[in-house]
């Protein structure tokens, strides 16, 4: 793990459990996956100290357990996970747009609860607020719990849950090379196994949380239910879906992206594809095709003000089909944002959401190329991801700023351009060498990432730092504490 992953780690731990639960969740990040003992080994802690932090960081989902055999007993070993801790970071967005995201009003108040606590039951959430079931407000939070499990917002805490994405895999694994032979599996046998496990979807039989199935693919036509029928199991434990999250502040940048590269009016048209498709996977690729008849059906009523003025300001015959047919083609055309599969039912149209994400990705690099070294620095950049490894001569003969500008030379210091050396000779001499220029975005993304995390490290340090009193160190000090790595 790099160093500033590190650091970022453990002070959002100790900023949300304190110190004693930050060193031992330190030693999980560093050492990996141990056994109790160890953990209180290296922590210095005393066992049954250790085994209480564990026991909160279990709770909120940090920290995974599963049963190993070694010889003639069973030992339990932990390990950590930096994905979830990492996740901390978003808390605030997800309880800001909760009410918003999934059009309900309580789903904040909710969302809260189920972060601070990491784990938790509806009957759980009505105790802690002290409402009682006759009132009103309690049936209206009981509709938005079951909307927000409907909408897997929440998802069910089951036994497995304890056990890392790794050790199910490999217990899968195991499971379906015991069916093939009882003996060492040959390579071919490995394969087939690993490509059946690959294959393998979403079991619809695992518990859901509720006390009868649901149907996930009609939540946004709900049929007529029996009197007295309750689909939400008040005491089943349920934990909050951050890819469910994430997707959704995805989503809602990839809208800011378009209006701000197009308009408005394209930014609407987006919105309503995304809202769409927002009961699929958060991971997956690419959405399923939509059809533009039912975009245009889509399209709020209140937004068609908008259209209207500028259909008054196009030529006569423009109606408000077909210039949301223009704004489906020209996001197809532009910077495939959106991808035409067909022309049933007035054309059909996916998401590609990788394509997406790349797009955005290259907008915050150069934004920051430009906020650092200017224009140049921008101009610079792009040409030499346009024209690939390019040496100081041939890049003078496309582009005289260069010639002038010595920002490549400061953006190379930082790790976002890259040189090749190609000597002519066999003693690689300086004066008979070429240096080829390069850039390659997936680095420069790393880069900055890392950047990222450290910034965010030194921020925490100096707020700890005031806290416990560094407050009283000399200024000289307390200024340079307070530079971040992102220059």
């Amino acid at each position: 793990m790099a160093q500033a992953l590190l650091r970022l780690c453990c002070y959002i731990i100790r900023d949300d459990f304190g110190p004693i639960i930050e060193e031992v969740a330190k030693v999980l990040l560093q050492k990996g996956r141990l056994p109790l003992v160890y953990i209180s080994k290296f922590s210095k802690k005393s066992v049954s100290k250790t085994r209480e932090c564990l026991f909160v960081l279990i709770q909120h989902n940090l920290v995974y357990w599963t049963e190993t055999r070694e010889g003639s007993r069973n030992s339990i070993h932990y390990s950590i996970d930096q994905n979830e801790v990492l996740a901390r970071v978003n808390f605030g967005i997800y309880i800001k747009y909760a009410n918003e995201w999934v059009r309900h009003r309580g789903a904040d108040e909710i969302t809260y609860y189920m972060l601070l606590n990491g784990k938790g039951t509806f009957n759980g959430f009505i105790e802690d607020r002290n409402i009682s079931k006759r009132t009103n407000k309690y049936k209206e939070l009981k509709m938005t719990f079951k909307k927000i499990v409907e909408r897997r917002y929440l998802t069910p805490v089951r036994i497995t849950d304890s056990k890392s994405a790794q050790d199910k895999a490999s217990e899968a694994e195991q499971r379906e090379l015991a069916k093939v032979t009882n003996f060492i599996p040959t390579k071919k046998q490995m394969a087939e196994v690993k490509a059946k496990l690959a294959a393998v979807t979403d079991d619809d039989s695992v518990a859901t949380g509720s006390k009868r199935k649901i149907n996930f693919d009609s939540i946004e036509r709900p049929t007529k239910q029996q009197k007295g029928d309750d689909p939400i199991d008040e005491n089943q434990y349920y934990r909050v879906n951050y890819e469910k999250f994430n997707a959704k502040s995805r989503n809602r940048q990839i809208v800011e992206f378009v209006k701000a590269q197009i308009n408005q009016s394209a930014s609407i048209i987006a919105k309503v594809v995304l809202d769409i498709v927002d009961d699929e996977k958060p991971n997956d690729v690419e959405s399923y095709a939509i059809s533009a008849q039912r975009i245009i059906r889509s399209v709020p009523i209140e937004k068609t003000d908008l259209f209207n003025q500028q259909m008054q300001s196009a030529r006569r015959g423009v109606t408000r089909e077909i210039l949301i047919k223009q704004y489906l083609d020209y996001l197809v055309e532009y910077d495939d944002i959106l991808r035409k599969k067909d022309e049933n039912m007035g054309g059909m149209y996916i998401i590609r959401y990788n394509e997406i994400c790349e797009s955005l990705k290259k907008e915050i690099f150069e934004d920051v190329i430009m906020e650092k070294y200017g224009f140049k620095g921008v101009r610079i950049v792009r040409l030499l991801y346009e024209k690939s490894k390019l040496d100081e001569k041939a890049i003078v003969n496309i582009d005289e700023s260069f010639r002038s500008s010595p920002k490549a030379y400061r953006i190379n210091e930082r790790g976002f351009v890259q040189i090749q050396e190609v000597p002519r000779s066999a003693d690689r001499a300086p004066s008979r060498t070429f240096y080829l220029w390069d850039i390659d975005y997936k680095k420069c993304y790393d880069v900055l990432l890392n950047n990222y995390h450290q910034t965010l490290a030194n921020i925490h340090q100096v707020r700890f730092d005031y806290e416990s009193g560094a407050s009283k160190t000399p200024r000289k000090e307390r200024k340079r504490r307070c530079i971040t790595t992102i220059e």
